[in-house]
């Protein structure tokens, strides 16, 4: 591929101790510089649908509007890839929505979604709901999301502590979802990448059970090793109990090298 960085990632996708299904999906295109996550919700298997709808229609949407650049060497300019990826996002809404209100056993259904593209020296963030994108730098991380729900409203609003909030009875209640609404607002952020820098995108399996401090030293000790982090990050996760699926990318920008498409969904 043409693009001076791509990613280098370990992803991993784990049921946890308490769901019989893994309603989370995952899709990383390393050549493209990009990486979605999505966590499901909905009766039956319908999270499940919603979740690698998403992803899916994501991912194919970005990589086919990249295919498509005059100047690809160049990679494309953050205003571009800003629309795109809401263009991608919405068009993730409309489908799920669609099947949703068409298919009686999908009724209800929805899904957050992550979305990290890469930009040479920039990485933008496009996110719906609570699962959430962290950096690690210098042996500091830095939470690069802001959930979508009624807790965090109540942060925001000093109504309670990032601390206490952990262990609230309504953390699962959030305010927007793909697949929920007709109109979409898509949350968009552009960070300035270094060299060293560790990116992780995770779903709520993760963060409800594990305070920012635990995932920071878990990434101290295993980041140096993305695979064998991924996997501390789970086991970590499900020895505080694993109430929900849980599911973690990690990623790191790196010089650009004759990487294959890649996509799947990880889990073990």
């Amino acid at each position: 591929m043409p693009y001076q960085r791509v990613l280098e990632f370990a992803a991993l996708s784990d049921n946890g101790r308490v769901r019989a299904h893994n309603e989370d999906a995952i899709v990383v295109c390393a050549d493209y510089g990009c990486a979605v996550l999505a966590d499901g919700m909905g009766g039956y298997n319908a999270g499940e649908v919603a979740s690698a709808m998403t992803s899916q229609i994501i991912a194919e949407y970005l990589c086919t509007k990249m295919d498509g650049l005059w100047f690809p060497s160049m990679g494309p300019r953050p205003v571009a890839m800003a629309r795109w990826m809401t263009e991608a996002i919405e068009s993730a809404n409309r489908n799920v929505l669609h099947v949703a209100q068409t298919n009686p056993e999908c009724a209800g259904m929805g899904t957050t979604v992550v979305v990290a593209c890469c930009l040479q020296d920039k990485l933008l963030l496009g996110h719906v709901g609570d699962s959430r994108a962290y950096r690690y730098r210098d042996a500091e991380l830095t939470r690069l999301t802001e959930d979508h729900s009624v807790l965090q409203e109540q942060i925001n609003a000093g109504l309670i502590s990032e601390a206490d909030a952990r262990f609230s009875s309504i953390k699962n209640l959030i305010t927007r979802a793909v697949g929920t609404q007709e109109e979409l607002l898509v949350e968009l952020h552009i960070h300035h990448t270094l060299d060293d820098d560790l990116y992780l995108i995770c779903s709520d399996g993760l963060t409800d059970m594990l305070s920012h401090d635990e995932i920071l030293t878990i990434l101290h000790r295993y980041g140096s090793d993305m695979r064998l982090c991924c996997g501390a990050l789970i086991d970590h996760a499900n020895d505080h109990g694993g109430l929900d699926n849980i599911s973690v990318i990690l990623f790191k920008l790196v010089g650009e090298e004759n990487k294959s498409w890649l996509q799947r969904t990880f889990t073990r």
